[in-house]
C-alpha cells in the first residue's frame, strides 16, 4: 500500500467537510437554526476524532489539545471568510444591487 502525501491528505479532508456541508446547507434550507446544525456538527466531529484516535497508531494525536487547536485555527481562518463576505455595502452599492433587483 502506497504513502498517502499531506496534499492528498488534505485533499481528502477538504471533500468530506464539503460533504458534510452540503448536509448542513439542506438542513438549514429545511428550517433548522444554524446554531444547533453547528452543534450537531461539533458533536459528530468529537464523537469521530474520539473514534479515530482510539483505533490509530498515532499517540501523538490522542492529546485532546490537538484537536481543539486544530479548531480554533480553522474556526478563525472561515470566521473573517464569513465576515468579509457580510460586510455592509456602500451608499453606491447598495443602490446598485437595488437597481438589479428590481429588474
Amino acid at each position: 500500500m502506497s504513502e498517502v502525501s499531506e496534499e492528498d491528505r488534505h485533499t481528502l479532508s477538504i471533500q468530506i467537510a464539503n460533504q458534510v456541508i452540503n448536509i448542513a446547507n439542506t438542513r438549514l434550507e429545511e428550517g433548522l437554526d444554524p446554531i444547533d446544525i453547528s452543534a450537531g456538527i461539533r458533536h459528530a466531529a468529537a464523537n469521530f476524532s474520539a473514534f479515530a484516535v482510539a483505533n490509530s497508531d498515532k499517540p501523538e494525536e490522542v492529546d485532546p489539545a490537538f484537536f481543539a487547536e486544530e479548531f480554533v485555527q480553522m474556526y478563525a481562518y472561515y470566521l473573517e471568510k464569513h465576515m468579509e463576505s457580510v460586510k455592509p455595502q456602500s451608499g453606491l452599492d447598495a443602490l446598485i444591487n437595488q437597481v438589479k433587483d428590481e429588474n
